[in-house]
């Protein structure tokens, strides 16, 4: 018993060795750039916050936040306890989730590579600055990412132990993702096209009713959306995002004006529509844009990849020195320019190994070829908006992990068969 004890223990020290390290790190990045964990009132915090408040307080769905998500931030709300409480409760999932989503690489990685190195690789993960300084913030992407890559965990155990049960719960979870942010719906509809041939097998599975479950879950919020607003779909959030940035950017490059987000005559009278109207406008204007401002679109949509590809954490640059330390302008310029580093190589690299196992697939294991198609089109749907710093892309970067642990296995066989 007692020897069973120790080697369970044994099995689990790196992943106590990284919880240490977290904790200290955590600390240690809010301690010298004066970071406090809250409520920002620059960005999205408030239409997470209004949502959750929404659904507890009125019993509606908003129109850009999935319910799923407004249900998880305000579970307080439903205990009678305040916003304040919300956030609060909001923020300490954003870091179990943070590291969560580390321990999830750490499995998958240490059946790439084993234990040892999916330790290293996992560390350096955990000094993602971008996506460390995101957990500060009452927004949903420690939670979307941590999913995310719970799905592909299961994905990898499919292809482990070949049983079907794995497929279903992944796409259970890529739908209910989908709930967090809408942007999940593309990433499961990849899934269910690549494992179509085995729907028979799948549709036998104990895990099939959580998809039901959540497939149920998607059309309430989509048919909720219909009864109030006008369309049966899961968020107003895409037309939106589309039409007051790509659409907008392409817009001022027709005309030669600059373009300022959300500062334009185009933006001011679309917000005075309905989101039905809203909706159409946006489609209508896809349509003409793609139609007689082909290259004006595409040259905004490549604006947006640079913008969204080259710049760092924005909640790093809005530190300010309250304290007045003498080491905070070094420790914020120095982490300021690690997350705009990260950002770009990642991105970089990201796409460099994307195109070796997407153009050698027959070559290559399948679950690389899943893993490399979520990266592609996570990095092709964020540039519907811009000037979003690495907001976007480091929703990708633990599935770049997963490849560069690929990569590494690759290059040490090589270097084995050579010896």
């Amino acid at each position: 018993m007692i020897q069973s004890t120790l080697r369970q223990l044994a099995k689990l020290k790196y992943e106590y060795v990284l919880f240490g390290i977290a904790i200290v790190w955590v600390l240690f990045f809010s301690y010298v750039l004066q970071l406090k964990a809250g409520f920002s009132k620059v960005g999205d915090d408030g239409s997470y916050l209004h949502a959750a408040q929404l659904l507890y307080t009125n019993y509606k769905i908003d129109n850009t936040r999935p319910f799923f998500i407004s249900m998880v931030y305000g579970l307080p709300y439903l205990f009678g306890y305040s916003s304040t409480s919300v956030i609060q409760w909001g923020i300490v999932l954003n870091f179990c989730c943070w590291f969560l989503t580390d321990l999830f690489l750490f499995r998958i990685v240490s059946q790439i590579l084993g234990r040892k190195k999916a330790f290293l690789l996992s560390l350096l993960f955990l000094f993602c600055i971008g996506y460390l300084a995101d957990a500060f913030h009452f927004l949903p992407e420690c939670i979307f990412i941590a999913l995310l890559v719970l799905a592909v965990y299961y994905l990898r155990q499919y292809f482990t132990t070949q049983k079907h049960y794995y497929i279903t719960l992944a796409i259970a979870l890529l739908f209910l993702n989908a709930l967090v942010k809408p942007v999940s719906v593309g990433l499961a509809v990849l899934t269910i096209v690549f494992f179509f041939p085995k729907w028979k097998a799948l549709i036998y599975t104990k895990s099939f009713a959580f998809l039901l479950v959540v497939i149920a879950l998607l059309f309430v919020q989509m048919y909720s959306l219909k009864k109030k607003y006008g369309d049966f779909t899961l968020s107003y959030i895409g037309s939106i995002t589309y039409y007051n940035y790509l659409g907008a950017k392409a817009d001022c490059y027709k005309k030669g004006i600059p373009y300022i987000p959300g500062k334009n005559e185009r933006t001011y009278a679309f917000t005075r529509l309905s989101n039905h109207e809203m909706k159409l406008r946006a489609t209508a204007d896809f349509k003409d844009q793609l139609k007689h401002n082909t290259f004006n679109l595409f040259k905004a949509y490549l604006y947006c990849m640079y913008s969204n590809s080259s710049k760092g954490s924005f909640i790093v640059s809005e530190c300010s020195n309250e304290k007045h330390t003498l080491y905070f302008s070094t420790f914020q310029f120095i982490f300021k320019a690690l997350s705009k580093i990260q950002n770009i190589v990642f991105t970089g690299i990201s796409l460099l190994l994307v195109g070796f196992h997407l153009m050698k697939s027959r070559n290559k294991h399948p679950f690389y070829f899943i893993v490399s198609a979520f990266i592609l089109y996570l990095f092709l749907i964020s540039a519907l908006s811009c000037y979003q710093c690495d907001r976007f892309h480091i929703v990708f970067y633990p599935l770049l992990f997963i490849l560069l642990a690929s990569h590494f296995k690759n290059m040490i066989s090589k270097k084995a068969k050579q010896l």
